[in-house]
Parts: structure tokens; C-alpha cells; sequence
């Protein structure tokens, strides 16, 4: 197998990554001319300076951070939801103007949650955020019609379904399965990630898809590319949020490689995944929830050496910390936790996978069954979720912030270290 590691550096693409960041960052400041892209190929002969400046530029030049429909009291747009995040919904509009329908061109939130796939159509104001998607709509009028050739839609509410019908033997299990939700003594343990649908749960399903596909198929290819498949549709089921989009292209990425038989560093795939995500659709970067996701998968991937679980785990943690010490308080135990619910996690989410398919092929009695056989798995985790969140907490505050991504900082230069001695 061919080795891209051998002759590129491994932080490469995270430096790429990093100047699509800064550029839409940049972005809301100052706009560079279109002429500053041509500017980059002056610089052939210092490729990884051109392709840094290139990315930058770019993702300066295509964010969007003004409309001119600000100032317009009644537009009329039409659209689909395209994700869900929490209790809001996260669409793709066209709007009216006057003459004929024009795409938006740019994410728009609505403070309601509907299902992924939904049509609406909306007639309002378009409103300035603080925050990912950069704008917000509030209607004077909404209409909502389910999308009924969509399969998208159709996926979504199939696992809505699944959803309701597992609460009603634990409501634990939708949170697992896209569902919003929030318990105290899991937010104050630390292990309110487990109720997020997150890149644990996407690798852990693409995982078990690996396993169950291993056993049945032997073409090298078709055990890359088939156990896509489920993780591909528990994703869209689930609300296409950003953590479980990133860990899911992250997989595809990865899966290419693997295809073309190109071995690839995993924080450059990370980093790959990134940099699409943000040239894709630059306004990403100003979600929370992007840095949080990114930030702890490179921690999580960055050591490959002994004691991998344990301290990729630590590396998980400080690669979010930083954010999460910005918005709440932190519980420093909190990888321990992980550590000890990490399996019997595993056993829940491949029970619901199991339940999951049964509930599809109508058999729902069996369904409950397995369900009502993961209880005590639910227990243990709850009871480690309890016990953790009596531990003292670190309080939200900017200063802590910043030690702790000096602290994140600290970890990987030692990572880099542990990793040379090996």
C-alpha cells in the first residue's frame, strides 16, 4: 500500500484546514478581491504556501454574511428542512422576489423542530444570528407539508417511529437514536455526549456493520463500501447534525483511501473532512459544535501508540473542554467516566441497531424483547452517570477556557513525543 504519511507531513492538511477556517473567520471582517485566488498561483513554486493562501482566500470569498433581505419585513420563501438541531430546524430556502423564485444560497435556522425532509413554505423576516446558521427567519406565516416522494423524509420518519416506540420502554433510547434530550446528572457527569448523536455512535454503528458484512462477504471492496450503508441512513434518521456528518464523511474519506489503496494519517483525514465541510459551506465556522467535534477527534485519533483507549479518551476531553468550559461547567473526571461506560454503550447501541431492524421488519414484539434485555446495561450507565455527577465541577469561565486549550495544546506536543519513541 502506497503511504501519503511517507511524504507529506502529518499535520499537513490540518494547516490547510485551519486557513479555511481562518479565512471565513476573516470573513466577517474583511473581504479579499477575487483576484487574490489568481494571486496564489504565482507562488508554484512554494506549493504549500499557494495551496494555504488558496484555501484561505477561498473561504473568505464565498461566505456569506450580509442579505439584502434583511431590511424586507414580508419575503416569501420556500424550501426543506435539511437538518435538525436540538429543538430548531435547520433549512434550505428559495425566495420570492417579485419577479420569480432565487436559491438563498445560505443555511437558515427555524426555532421549531420538524422532521428532516419536511416542505415548508415561510412568509417573514430574515433575521442575524450570532451563531451557525448566520441567519435566522421569523414567519408571520408557515405552512408545512410532508415531503412524500422523499427518500430522505421517509428515512427520518421511520426512525421517528422507532423513536416513539422505544421511549415507551425507556426514554433513554431515543436520545441515541437523533432524539433531543437532557439529564441533569448526565450533563454534570460529563457523559452528556452519550444523548448526542455524535462520531461514537456513526463509527460504532459503521463498526458493527464492518463485522456483520465480514462474515458474509469476502470481496475486499464490497467490505469497504457496504457497511456505509447503515451508518449512511442512521445519519440521515437522526437529523444530519453536524458532529454525526463530520464522523460520517470522516469514514467516507477514509473509506476512498483505503479504495485507491492509499495508506493516510488518520488527523489528516480528520483535517480532509474539515476542509471540505467548511468549503462546502464556510458559515460552519461559526458553530460551536464544529470546533467541539473537530477539536476531539484530532485528540481521540493524534496517538496510536500503547495504551491508545486510555489516552485517546484524555485527548478526547481536552480537544472539547475548551468550548464546553464556555458555555457550561466541566467535570474533570468525565474521561474515567467514558472509559468505564464505553462498552456496555456498545452493547446498548448494538441492541438498538438489532431492535431497529426487527421494528422495520414488523416484528415488533421481538423488538421490545431486546429492548427490555438492554434495561440493565441502561442501569449501569445511569448509575456511573449519577455517581460521576455528585464529583466537583470546574466552573464555565473564559480563563478556564484558555487553560484548558493550553492544556490541549501541552497534549499534543507530548503525544508527538510518546509517538517518536515507539
Amino acid at each position: 500500500m502506497r503511504s501519503l504519511g511517507s511524504s507529506s507531513p502529518r499535520y499537513l492538511t490540518f494547516y490547510y484546514f485551519s486557513a479555511s477556517v481562518i479565512g471565513a473567520l476573516v470573513g466577517t471582517a474583511v473581504r479579499f478581491p477575487p483576484y487574490c485566488l489568481l494571486a496564489t498561483f504565482a507562488l508554484y513554486k512554494r506549493p504549500k504556501v499557494a495551496l494555504f493562501l488558496f484555501f484561505l482566500f477561498f473561504a473568505n470569498l464565498v461566505l456569506v454574511t450580509n442579505s439584502p433581505l434583511e431590511v424586507v419585513k414580508n419575503v416569501e420563501f420556500v424550501g426543506t428542512v435539511k437538518s435538525v438541531q436540538g429543538e430548531s430546524s435547520i433549512l434550505s430556502l428559495s425566495y420570492y422576489d417579485g419577479r420569480r423564485w432565487r436559491k438563498l444560497g445560505f443555511d437558515v435556522r427555524l426555532y421549531e423542530r420538524l422532521d428532516v425532509g419536511t416542505i415548508v413554505y415561510l412568509k417573514g423576516e430574515l433575521r442575524r444570528a450570532k451563531s451557525y446558521p448566520v441567519f435566522y427567519v421569523k414567519p408571520r406565516v408557515i405552512v408545512k407539508v410532508k415531503n412524500y416522494v422523499s427518500l430522505r423524509s421517509k428515512i427520518f420518519e421511520t426512525f421517528q417511529r422507532f423513536r416513539d416506540f422505544s421511549r415507551e420502554v425507556e426514554p433513554f433510547y431515543p436520545s441515541l437514536f437523533g432524539d433531543a434530550s437532557r439529564d441533569e446528572s448526565f450533563v454534570k457527569s460529563g457523559l452528556f455526549h452519550i444523548f448526542c448523536v455524535s462520531g461514537m455512535h456513526v463509527s460504532m454503528l459503521y463498526v458493527i456493520s464492518d463485522k456483520l458484512i465480514s462474515l458474509l462477504i469476502y470481496r475486499r471492496n464490497a467490505r469497504l463500501i457496504l457497511p456505509l450503508i447503515f451508518p449512511t441512513v442512521f445519519v440521515v434518521g437522526s437529523g444530519l447534525n453536524v458532529p454525526a456528518v463530520r464522523a460520517l464523511l470522516m469514514i467516507y474519506v477514509s473509506v476512498l483511501f483505503k479504495l485507491v489503496d492509499v495508506k493516510v494519517n488518520p488527523v489528516n483525514v480528520v483535517s480532509l473532512t474539515g476542509l471540505f465541510m467548511v468549503l462546502f459551506n464556510p458559515e460552519i465556522v461559526f458553530s460551536l459544535s464544529f470546533y467541539m467535534t473537530f477539536l476531539a477527534t484530532l485528540g481521540v485519533l493524534v496517538y496510536e501508540g500503547k495504551f491508545k483507549n486510555i489516552v485517546s479518551g484524555l485527548g478526547g476531553f481536552l480537544g472539547s473542554a475548551p468550548f464546553v468550559s464556555l458555555i457550561s461547567d466541566v467535570n474533570v473526571f468525565s474521561p474515567i467516566a467514558t472509559l468505564i461506560v464505553g462498552f456496555p454503550v456498545q452493547i446498548i447501541m448494538f441492541g438498538l441497531t438489532s431492535a431497529f431492524a426487527t421494528f422495520v421488519l414488523q416484528l415488533h414484539a421481538l423488538a421490545k424483547l431486546i429492548l427490555k434485555a438492554l434495561l440493565p446495561f441502561v442501569w449501569f450507565v445511569r448509575f456511573i452517570a449519577s455517581l460521576f455527577s455528585r464529583l466537583p465541577l470546574l466552573p464555565s469561565h473564559w480563563i478556564i477556557a484558555i487553560a484548558f486549550g493550553f492544556t490541549f495544546g501541552v497534549y499534543i506536543s507530548l503525544t508527538e513525543e510518546l509517538e517518536k519513541l515507539q
